[in-house]
């Protein structure tokens, strides 16, 4: 918990990840409903975590930012510029900035609020719905211990957070904050690999998901890597075996890895304005 035990909340954007961050911290009790104000373009997003969570209606972008000691901006890298423009006169010294934009770094923030904000670059993932996110976060020239404290208070309450240089965001956007859809992608293929081998789909889906929760907590818990953990159940000649060699004859290893390096490059992409 941070020095500021009851410190006030501005989330602008309140889509999955914003929203995700408000139920958290009511839920988890960092900090009172009263004490979180949110907005987005979308009304009807804000009514929908106003009604369920007892938050207030910041109406405006620049009404929440002045109004909050952690400022959450939760909005799409393309839209950042004009938002930075709008809250600018809001911001003090005294606040907290945390932006979860892919992308956007902390001196392109600062640059654009003016005077000496306190940023902190966050990147979360989509897990966070169901507090079992993996967050990173690193900090601007400004920022200062109580800043990470506010920033940590807010993402323990969804996950795990680490905190790692900015030169590692784009690669940890790339490799967790993306991550989420690769391991659905690959469900999605065995759920359809199911399929075709003449199954339900409730069953597929059944037997997908819980394999993919079961090897995550093994790998989780073991003690052994995830190679180890695959060696472990591919005997020679067997069917893991046929399975594994059929990905590698394929180049599956390569083409994950290429994958998650696209993504880095379109993060990259993202800070440029792109």
């Amino acid at each position: 918990m941070t020095g500021d035990t009851q410190f006030a909340v501005g989330v602008i954007g309140v889509g999955n990840m914003g929203s995700a961050l408000v139920r958290g911290i009511i839920e988890r009790g960092t900090v009172s409903a009263k004490s979180v104000i949110v907005c987005d373009l979308v009304q009807d997003l804000v009514e929908r975590i106003c009604d369920d969570m007892g938050v207030v209606d910041g109406t405006e972008a620049a009404h929440v930012a002045g109004s909050a000691d952690l400022v959450v901006l939760a909005a799409k890298p393309q839209n950042l510029p004009l938002l930075l423009e709008e809250i600018s006169p809001s911001i003090n010294a005294n606040q907290t900035i945390m932006s979860i934009a892919a992308g956007v770094t902390t001196k392109s923030i600062e640059e654009s609020l003016g005077g000496k904000p306190s940023v902190i670059r966050v990147m979360p993932n989509l897990p966070a719905l169901v507090g079992e996110g993996i967050a990173v976060m690193c900090g601007g020239s400004h920022a200062k211990e109580l800043d990470f404290e506010r920033v940590e208070a807010v993402l323990s309450a969804v996950g795990v957070c680490l905190k790692g240089p900015e030169e590692m965001m784009d690669p940890v956007t790339a490799l967790s904050g993306t991550g989420p859809a690769y391991v659905f992608h690959t469900m999605e293929a065995m759920i359809q690999s199911g399929l075709e081998m003449g199954m339900p789909l409730e069953m597929a889906e059944r037997l997908v998901l819980h394999t993919v929760f079961g090897a995550a907590m093994l790998a989780m818990e073991s003690d052994l890597d995830p190679t180890s953990l695959r060696e472990a159940v591919t005997s020679r000649g067997g069917t893991t075996d046929a399975a594994i060699s059929h990905l590698e004859e394929n180049r599956y290893t390569r083409l994950v890895v290429e994958a998650i390096l696209a993504a880095m490059d379109r993060s990259e992409e993202l800070g440029r304005g792109s």
